[in-house]
Formats: structure tokens, C-alpha cells, sequence
């Protein structure tokens, strides 16, 4: 039995470590472009502290006890195969957590970055060290936690724009006012409904014509899938390109298939909890196909494991800084210190515990 999952993220390094547990004569494989799990969460925290890149990270030879870990680029994904650069593996049941993209919609990238992975972080450290001024574009959850550490870290002039009327519009009215107030008191210009549309000469415009002066952009205004591997399966991607999944999280029409975590079109936040989520609705569906032949268990739907019925309602914790921060959840917002330091032990939590 062979068990092939692509990305390690959160869902992928959590439905290795249920699968090798649950299944113990399966031979699972997990192929990553790196050779470490990360806490992307934190990740913002490395643009300032390169060494806080060992506090996130876990190296998969540490994490896994049967799992066999390749490090490697993705190319070509069929129902029979998937290719990589180096060799080709066949499968019983994949698992795709592939993750996103960050782009950067501008035809002039010269001192724009935007924040993925760990070289990107460091990337954008050494060019937050050299400005006076920056100008972070998007005010949801990646650019409201760079703006904070940036007003609580530096004495760097900030100009936020945001396309929205509200910052982390997605979240309660209350979560928006605390960001809002706690990153303007410390100098922060916040621009609202208005895109960065422009860059040229040390200037950003937006769509209203507003010209903005600044050394460095941070790029802070959404995610795009790549489904790019997966052109033999036809159209199996929704408008926005994620990849469809049914209500088992398996690619439609393929049912031993599975796709998890941000690539998949369920509609939710795509945060590291929901892909958690997937991976032990996948990892329980696999189990149950698996073991099909002796028992009459049926798969089960990703929405009845959810403890929150409404998908875009889980709890999340936002940092501003290290020791500010905002516990979001349905309509309730908590606010301030405590918060912030929850941030930090779930941190620790998931990177010297869960996964170690």
C-alpha cells in the first residue's frame, strides 16, 4: 500500500503522522520543495529576527517515524503517477497539499516583496533595515501582523493602504477597531478603499491617483493557487483556481485522490487549523477506504468533524508584535496582551510538542 502526500505543511505533515500511526503497513512518502516544517504564522517574525527561524521550523527527518520524507519539486501530477524533477512515483492514495502563491501584482517588482517562506522573511529584513519609509500593501491578516511587529520594532515610518473599509474585514468589527487603533496611535497612516496599482521611482499609486513615496512595498494583498501540475485532469479547478474537492475533501471524480489545505476550494480562511482539519478527515477517509473490506464504516464529510458548523467560524489569534494581539472568534473579538502571549504558546505548542 502506497501513500504519496505532496506538501508539508500543516496539512500534510498532520495526515503523515495519522496515517503512519493508524496504518502501519502502509509505506507513505511525503515530498516537500524544503527540507522543514514550518510555523507559517509566525513567519513574519524572521523579516526581524533571523534567528527565530530555528523556533519555527522542525527538519521532517525529526518529525516522522515510518515516513519516508524526498525533497523535491512538484511537475506533474496524473491519476496514476506523480513526476518530479527527479524521478516518478506511482500510488495507491495521494494526498495534494500543495499550498499557494503570494503574487505580487505589479510590473514593476524592484523593491516590492512579499512573504512566503523563510528566504523571502530574510529577504525583507535586509531591505526593511535600509528604509525610513514603507508603504505595506493589504490590511488582512499577514499585512496587519507585519504592520504591527514593523510600529513595535522599528521607528520606520508606515503607510498601510488597504482595498477594504475596514482592516481584517473578514473578522468582528471589534478586531478591525483594536488593529486600527492600536497601529495608528503608534504613527501608522492607514489608507482605506484603494488598491496599489502602480509602482515606479520610488512612488505607488493607487487607483485613485494617489502617489505614495516610500523605499520599500510589502505586498500583502492575496493568495493565488497553482493547479499548474495537474493539466491531464482537465478542469477541476473553480474560478479562482482552487481545486475542487467533494464533501470527503477527494478531487471530484477520483476517489482516491485527496486535496487539503489552502489549495482545495472549500470555503473557509485558509489558515493552518482548517488544514489541520483536512488532513484528519483525510487521513480517517484513507483509513476507512483502506480497511473497506472488512468493515462497512462510511467516509466521513469534513463539515461533521467540525466542532463550528459555519466554516469561516474557528477561533484565531492575530499578533501585533510579540506582546499584543487579538483572539478572533465568530463575533467576538478579545483584545491585548493576553492574546499576544497565546500566540507564543501556541507556537511553542505545535513546533516542541505536536510535531516534534
Amino acid at each position: 500500500m502506497k501513500i504519496l502526500i505532496l506538501g508539508g505543511g500543516f496539512c500534510g505533515t498532520a495526515a503523515a503522522k495519522l496515517l503512519e500511526k493508524k496504518i502501519p503497513k502502509a509505506e507513505i512518502t511525503l515530498i516537500d520543495k524544503k527540507s522543514y516544517f514550518e510555523f507559517s504564522p509566525s513567519i513574519h517574525k524572521v523579516a526581524f529576527d533571523k534567528k527565530y527561524f530555528k523556533k519555527i521550523t522542525i527538519p521532517y527527518k525529526n518529525i516522522f517515524k515510518r515516513t519516508k520524507f524526498i525533497q523535491d519539486k512538484i511537475i506533474e501530477v496524473s491519476p496514476y503517477f506523480v513526476k518530479t524533477s527527479k524521478r516518478i512515483f506511482s500510488f495507491d492514495y495521494l494526498i495534494i497539499c500543495t499550498g499557494i502563491k503570494y503574487p505580487i501584482n505589479l510590473k514593476n517588482t524592484k523593491n516590492v516583496c512579499t512573504l512566503k517562506d523563510f528566504f523571502e522573511a530574510a529577504e525583507m529584513g535586509v531591505k526593511i533595515a535600509s528604509s525610513k519609509r514603507i508603504l505595506v500593501i493589504g490590511g488582512g491578516l499577514i499585512g496587519t501582523e507585519i504592520a504591527g511587529e514593523l510600529v513595535t520594532r522599528t521607528n520606520i515610518e508606515v503607510i498601510l493602504v488597504h482595498s477594504s473599509n475596514r482592516l481584517l474585514d473578514r473578522n468582528p468589527a471589534k478586531a478591525s477597531k483594536y488593529a486600527y487603533d492600536f497601529l495608528t496611535k503608534r504613527g501608522v497612516m492607514i489608507i482605506f478603499n484603494e488598491k496599489i496599482v502602480l509602482h515606479s521611482d520610488g512612488y505607488f499609486i493607487t487607483n485613485t491617483k494617489r502617489k505614495i513615496k516610500a523605499q520599500v512595498g510589502l505586498w500583502c494583498a492575496g493568495i493565488l493557487p497553482d493547479a499548474s501540475f495537474m493539466k491531464e485532469f482537465g478542469n477541476l479547478t473553480d474560478s479562482k483556481g482552487f481545486i475542487k474537492v467533494n464533501e470527503f475533501l477527494q478531487l471530484e471524480k477520483h476517489k482516491r485522490i485527496f486535496v487539503g489545505g489552502d489549495i482545495n476550494n472549500v470555503p473557509e480562511e485558509k489558515t493552518a487549523q482548517n488544514a489541520e482539519r483536512h488532513a484528519y478527515v483525510i487521513a480517517k477517509n484513507i483509513i476507512t477506504l483502506v480497511k473497506n473490506s472488512s468493515t462497512h464504516k462510511q467516509p466521513i464529510t469534513y463539515h461533521k468533524l467540525l466542532v463550528f458548523h459555519n466554516p469561516r467560524s474557528g477561533p484565531l489569534v492575530i499578533s501585533l508584535g510579540d506582546w499584543h494581539g487579538i483572539l478572533s472568534f465568530k463575533n467576538f473579538a478579545w483584545c491585548g496582551r493576553i492574546p499576544g502571549i497565546l500566540k507564543h504558546l501556541i507556537e511553542w505548542w505545535v513546533v516542541e510538542w505536536k510535531y516534534s
